[in-house]
């Protein structure tokens, strides 16, 4: 549990700042992939990969997603500020490092660390005590279960492939078949993948507190689709390795959905059994 010592942040306060992320978030990535020169304008640096620069910017909508819904119930949903301190904190090492390389200019540091480090304030505020009832369980359902251990496979596999693009960068381009032309935009690809990669593992320990946090990965591998495609237009990858990636995508898209959807069917029919019972009883 976050601290509690901190004085009680007001809700609304919260619902804003995590909108407001959120929205930076998927301004940003709007930027990488429909105008990725104007992107790196900002940040000083040249385009050098637009595809991985496009991946990036797809991938940055999952996060906005993960920020937009914390923003509906920030009491909830308030185990997401560590998720979100992370980002920032890996986002401003990886400044730093790039910084201190010469890969990033002085002027673009500064801004990109006063803006890290400002969200992460306002973030820190947003993890302020309160309370959210849990829901009540009627029982554990089956797929509850199966639903959780998917969460915890996707989120692990995200966290894997998060490590190898940003700290082991050469080991995890030669593991995809990747020609690396931009470690930079690889790493910050890296960071979104473990944004969402720890959004799932959170959804998968509470399946029915956290069922909204669902779509994060759903979206993730829809907007996975879209990055095929693409790839298909600047020729990195054969139309047979992106059927295989949609196929993979599609199997995931189904397999979260469908689970989601039996454990709700579950859940209901154990509550309503339950009432009858506590209705007979009385």
């Amino acid at each position: 549990m976050l601290p509690s010592s901190r004085p009680e942040t007001p809700c609304s306060v919260k619902r804003a700042i995590f909108a407001v992320t959120g929205a930076l978030e998927l301004v940003f990535g709007g930027l990488l992939y429909f105008w990725p020169q104007l992107a790196f304008a900002l940040l000083g640096r040249p385009v050098v990969d637009p595809v991985i620069a496009h991946q990036y910017g797809l991938f940055l909508a999952s996060v906005a997603l993960m920020y937009a819904i914390a923003s509906i119930d920030p009491i909830r949903y308030r185990q997401l500020v560590w998720v979100a301190l992370v980002q920032r904190g890996a986002e401003l090492v990886a400044a730093v490092i790039d910084w201190r390389d010469g890969a990033l200019p002085s002027s673009s540091f500064a801004m990109l660390a006063g803006v890290e480090v400002g969200i992460g304030a306002l973030l820190w505020l947003c993890g302020s005590s309160g309370t959210s009832p849990r829901p009540k369980r009627a029982a554990r359902a089956r797929s509850e279960a199966w639903l959780g251990r998917a969460l915890f496979a996707f989120g692990g596999l995200q966290v894997f492939w998060a490590v190898l693009s940003t700290i082991f960068v050469q080991l995890g381009a030669r593991l995809l078949g990747w020609k690396l032309q931009d470690p930079y935009t690889t790493q910050q690809q890296g960071i979104a993948l473990l944004v969402i990669g720890l959004t799932s593992l959170l959804a998968g320990s509470d399946v029915r507190r956290y069922r909204a946090l669902i779509w994060v990965p759903v979206s993730s591998q829809a907007l996975g689709v879209a990055n095929a495609v693409n790839e298909l237009r600047f020729g990195t990858i054969s139309p047979t390795v992106a059927l295989i990636q949609w196929t993979i995508q599609a199997a995931i898209i189904a397999g979260l959905l469908g689970l989601a959807a039996a454990e709700e069917r579950e859940y209901a029919g154990a509550a309503g059994v339950t009432e009858g019972v506590h209705q007979r009883s009385s």
